[in-house]
């Protein structure tokens, strides 16, 4: 695009156990009117928490007692000894002070302190949950799309159904549905259509299994059913516990491979990325068919930068998991990345297709729609990736200069708000703010805006440039140079300040240096000898333009603008 390239104003875009006292929870009725999946998530989005730390799940605030919140969570998220936090919804977070392990099912509770007002999870009957019955899980998953390198995790609801229920079950898992969860989700609760939980999401299942009867398939998922976590916390410690069934060692296999998953993905959220794969290669030699083991491990490599690596385990996940949309859209990144942008977007088409709620694969899908000319998709994409998740600042940022190219700088100039109060370190954006400040006659802010880049990234050739052109209309060349030389010693590749200060130098008479450069770069593109493309496009100011006009009126740089230029 000509602003981004010629300007140098729009950056580049693109991709312990210790036992509690026993507490009364009161069970709820079952009978309620049917919430939407909207009602469902928002409700369940006040009592569901992000847990982190050595391993990293969700879990649901369901027990106050004083300024003490209870969480259930599984066992495997916290397996391993060491320090964790619970990020409640208004984003505090919390040391876990507290945790008890419940004999024979992976649970645990999990207890933090606050003086403020959380909402208790609303807690169903589980002895009343049907096959067929309708349930969602929702929780904190990590989405590891490639293109957000913060490793953020996503809060998540999925739908489905109950397809089958166990009685004493081996680790609790006396759940089977077919909702799609995705690793951090481990301990997230599985409601009911009333916005009851009636379990906890525990494990995915990564082989077909006959248990009492009972065939279960490899992709289910699996969950603990409420009542049971409800009973086993209230029994005396001596209480036995239910007797080996079959099924005992997968299940019991089962949970320690997701413990490995947590456990990766706690250490690649700290960028520890060889010690991550090294749990994912750990949890994949237990069970060589687990996708979310692939997911988890391609992202690693990823950011390693071993592509090759990367992509085979994203194949891989999508032999497993024919559906699993994330899958498709970090393949996509990679075959973007590659330069392969018709098979990058027919894998972002597919992700958008398997799951409509990717906010980052609107945006992936956006930018190659605007790299290849179709603004209007572009901006769909984009506005479609903002709405479903607000706090999206490249989505701000891409649409922003959309919104310029078509003249609605105002609404450009509001993306750019929105994206600083977002990600108030990014520099660029702020180049980019400035440059529209600047264009409208607020050289002021434009100014700060330059300068507030420059701060944040002492290197931003484009924020040292426009300030140079600010200076040299508002009379101070001498400034001006000194900014174009920064912008020209940061960035020698860009040809517009190198004009810009030849223009200056020889207007205070050092024509021979200003003759030198102004013959490299019209050599390199004659337009830089056009007055009108000066203005219009690189938006350079009346002065600049009138100095520039008696450079290219002397007889050498006539005699370089006749020749024929590079490009010709």
């Amino acid at each position: 695009m000509a602003l981004e390239n010629l300007n140098m104003n729009f950056f580049s875009r693109h991709l312990p156990p210790v036992l509690m006292g026993a507490a009364v929870v009161m069970v709820q009725p079952q009978l309620a009117v049917a919430l939407s999946p909207t009602q469902i998530s928002d409700i369940a989005k006040e009592f569901t928490v992000l847990i982190t730390g050595e391993g990293i799940g969700s879990g649901v605030i369901f027990e106050r007692k004083g300024d003490t919140y209870s969480v259930i969570t599984n066992q495997h998220v916290v397996a391993n000894d060491g320090r964790y936090e619970i990020q409640t919804p208004d984003g505090s977070r919390y040391p876990v002070y507290r945790s008890q392990e419940l004999p024979g099912l992976d649970v645990a509770i999990l207890q933090f302190t606050s003086k403020k007002n959380y909402r208790l999870a609303s807690l169903g009957n589980s002895d009343q949950i049907r096959q067929g019955m309708t349930v969602y899980v929702v929780g904190w998953g990590l989405v590891n799309d490639l293109s957000d390198k913060t490793n953020k995790s996503s809060y998540l609801t999925f739908a489905g159904i109950i397809e089958s229920l166990s009685k004493n079950p081996q680790q609790g898992y006396g759940l089977a549905y077919n909702n799609q969860a995705i690793s951090g989700m481990s301990g997230s609760p599985v409601l009911d259509e009333n916005g009851r939980v009636v379990g906890i999401n525990a494990a995915r299942l990564d082989q077909n299994l006959t248990v009492q009867g009972t065939r279960l398939l490899a992709g289910w998922r699996l969950g603990i059913p409420i009542n049971m976590v409800l009973t086993t916390r209230n029994r005396p410690v001596s209480s036995p516990v239910t007797a080996q069934q079959p099924g005992a060692i997968a299940f019991t296999t089962l949970r320690r491979t997701e413990a490995l998953i947590s456990s990766g993905g706690a250490k690649k959220n700290r960028k520890d990325y060889q010690g991550a794969i090294a749990d994912y290669n750990q949890a994949l030699r237990i069970n060589p068919n687990n996708p979310d083991a692939y997911l988890q491990r391609g992202s690693a490599y990823y950011y390693l930068k071993k592509y090759q690596a990367a992509r085979e385990d994203f194949n891989k996940v999508l032999q497993l998991s024919p559906k699993n949309a994330n899958a498709y859209n970090n393949r996509g990144v990679l075959r973007y990345q590659s330069g392969d942008k018709q098979a990058a977007l027919a894998d972002f088409n597919s992700a958008i297709q398997l799951d409509p709620k990717l906010a980052g694969t609107y945006y992936n899908r956006g930018a190659i729609r605007d790299q290849s000319g179709d603004k209007q998709a572009a901006l769909a994409d984009y506005n479609s990736a903002i709405q479903l998740d607000p706090k999206n600042a490249p989505a701000y940022i891409e649409r922003a200069v959309l919104r310029y190219e078509s003249g609605d700088k105002q609404a450009a100039l509001a993306d750019y708000n929105q994206a600083i109060q977002l990600d108030p370190k990014n520099a660029k954006v702020y180049t980019n703010r400035g440059f529209l400040r600047k264009e409208s006659g607020d050289k002021q802010a434009a100014l700060a805006d330059f300068n507030q880049a420059i701060q944040l990234d002492p290197k931003d050739a484009f924020a040292y440039y426009n300030i140079g052109l600010v200076k040299y209309e508002q009379g101070d060349i001498e400034e001006a140079m000194r900014q174009f030389q920064t912008a020209i010693n940061n960035d020698s590749k860009k040809v517009q300040p190198q004009l810009a200060l030849a223009v200056a130098l020889y207007s205070k008479g050092e024509q021979e240096w200003g003759f030198s450069t102004v013959e490299v770069v019209l050599r390199s593109d004659k337009r830089f000898a056009d007055l009108k493309f000066l203005k219009k496009e690189l938006l350079w100011g009346d002065k600049l333009i009138a100095d520039t006009k008696k450079l290219l009126e002397n007889p050498k740089i006539r005699e370089i603008t006749s020749r024929p230029s590079r490009s010709q």
